[in-house]
């Protein structure tokens, strides 16, 4: 059963913790993707008023996330292996790591990362309502493809890349909940065999359909590594979780500024 409530999801953790099972990952390396998507469920940071942008990393919703993190990271009740490390593919190979937050290009990266542990046990489940979000999702990557204004045959690569967006099956290979509307996205037989027989390109669907807005800004990269260098940190004990956003707050303003973009301060 998922729990519903940050309060029952900690409740559940901390009891998991007590057996040497963990609910939650804390991922240090993807904080600028992790952690703001969370946040951003509950509320954009980013927004253009007039000719300027508004930045405010610290939303009630970043807070409420920062807040839940916290509470497991000082409970010891979530692992704080950075995901692409070797040491979080073995906390789930070892059977520790039991449930996770992640995003849907993640299912056959996970699927590899497990090792065949857990095949038949693991499930997707929409994300509850822990952070003030009613529910809604928050967006973690994506993938765009564009022709370079200086392209010598514009027409022909934007038929190209019409034809590269809906090849459903192959962009569905790779983890993509896929925008183009020509055919349903099946799910993979591999996949779900590992997730309960599962349809879970239909949960990602559903998830995809229910993203709250939340627009980044240019610059966005430096502002995730910052992220990053904190989330680090606050693993350790030497920062806390909260600080993260107001590292998001800085650089942001930072990297707009070195753009010579205007910011409404």
């Amino acid at each position: 059963e998922i729990p519903q409530t940050a309060d029952e999801f900690i409740a559940a953790a901390k009891t998991a913790a007590a057996a040497g099972k963990y609910i939650m990952s804390y991922q240090p390396d993807e904080a600028g993707n992790m952690i703001s998507g969370l946040a951003g469920a509950s509320g954009g940071w980013y927004k253009v008023k007039g000719d300027s942008w508004v930045v405010n990393t610290e939303t009630d919703g970043s807070k409420a996330t920062a807040d839940f993190y916290q509470q497991l990271l000082d409970a010891k009740a979530a692992t704080t292996n950075p995901r692409w490390d070797p040491s979080f593919d073995a906390s789930i190979n070892k059977g520790q790591l039991i449930g996770t937050v992640a995003a849907a290009w993640e299912a056959p990266l996970f699927i590899s990362s497990a090792g065949g542990t857990g095949k038949g046990e693991w499930k997707v489940a929409q994300l509850p309502d822990w952070f003030g979000n009613g529910t809604k999702t928050g967006s973690d990557g994506g993938s765009g493809v564009a022709v370079l204004k200086g392209s010598k045959h514009p027409a022909e690569a934007m038929k190209f890349l019409d034809w590269f967006n809906t090849q459903v099956p192959d962009l569905v290979s790779q983890g993509l909940v896929v925008a183009a509307t020509t055919e349903a996205a099946k799910t993979p037989a591999a996949w779900s065999e590992f997730f309960s027989n599962q349809d879970i390109m239909a949960e990602f669907k559903k998830a995809n359909d229910n993203m709250a807005s939340f627009s980044y800004i240019p610059g966005f990269s430096a502002v995730g590594a910052a992220m990053n260098e904190t989330a680090a940190k606050a693993a350790t004990g030497d920062a806390k979780v909260s600080d993260i956003f107001d590292t998001a707050q800085k650089t942001s303003v930072e990297a707009l500024k070195n753009a010579k973009l205007p910011v409404k301060e």
